[in-house]
């Protein structure tokens, strides 16, 4: 994640399976080296899963979307990006 910075920086952060790439992110947020512009947050698994959601709902000035609990992943990430899209699409045509 910390070699991926100037992407992750200014943009929308996707995070579906790997908590430990989560916490990265959230320390980097903490540590000054990124803002993002949106994370989306729901790894899925038994290990650091619910940890690392319940962390990023503590940062303050981080727009976020995430669940409670071990469940998640890359499908519902992709459901979270697919109906940000759509929403926005809506919004520009009307």
């Amino acid at each position: 994640m910390r070699a991926a910075y100037s992407d992750i920086d200014g943009g929308i952060v996707v995070i579906g399976n790997a908590p430990t790439a989560l916490l990265e992110v959230i320390e980097m947020v903490k540590d000054g080296v990124v803002k993002p512009a949106l994370i989306i947050g729901i790894p899925v698994g038994f290990i650091c899963a619910a940890e690392s959601k319940e962390e990023l709902s503590k940062l303050e000035e981080t727009p976020f979307i995430t669940n409670i609990g071990r469940k998640g992943g890359s499908s519902s990430a992709s459901a979270i990006i697919n109906a940000l899209y759509k929403m926005i699409r809506a919004e520009s045509s009307s």
